[in-house]
């Protein structure tokens, strides 16, 4: 299926229209319980993330432009949202150096396998496990914003565990690129 207009890519379209408003109102002191409205955005951006993948799935409205949009929608707001937290935790820093990191290396991986005719990788159990425990973690530090009773201890074993799923996704999938390599799929030429 090769159509834009399909609704789970106007939930997609619309998570990433989320993007700038939760910025916003995460750095806007003056508003009232400004981090309760900006982790009630978050909220709901993951709410439409589930919407449109179970309807994509069970209405068969799975696309080759949702392929490529929803990651593309979950790492903005990934990249987003740690950046915003970077200012209050700096604990998150490392996190957002891995994120990038791992993209950065997703992306050159995606754009030397489509220029050998290949398909990118479609998203494996490591990479979707990557994303719960990251969303999990930003979630925790930001109701930490909220209540005082989170404990710091936990926010910070999960920003270590966010880092280290990141390694371990990165790790596989430079070895599944590497045994596609091997397999003689894919000559890179120098």
């Amino acid at each position: 299926m090769n159509k834009f207009f399909t609704i789970p890519n106007l939930l997609t379209v619309f998570r990433i229209i989320l993007i700038p408003f939760f910025v916003i109102l995460y750095f806007n002191k003056r508003v009232e319980n400004n981090y309760w409205y900006a982790t009630g955005i978050l909220v709901l951006s993951g709410f439409t993330d589930i919407l449109d993948g179970i309807i994509a799935r069970n209405f068969n409205m799975i696309s080759n432009f949702g392929k490529v949009l929803d990651p593309i929608a979950d790492k903005l707001s990934q990249a987003s949202v740690l950046f915003c937290l970077c200012f209050d935790h700096p604990i998150i820093i490392p996190m957002m150096i891995a994120l990038v990191v791992k993209e950065l290396f997703m992306l050159i991986g995606a754009a030397i396998m489509y220029k050998h005719g290949l398909r990118p990788f479609p998203a494996k159990w490591w990479g979707k496990l990557s994303t719960v425990i990251i969303f999990c973690t930003i979630f925790v530090f930001l109701l930490s914003n909220i209540f005082a009773f989170i404990p710091q201890l936990l926010s910070y074993t999960l920003a270590c565990l966010s880092v280290l799923s990141m390694i371990f996704s990165l790790v596989n999938y430079i070895l599944a690129f590497l045994n596609i390599k091997k397999q003689g799929e894919l000559t890179i030429k120098n």
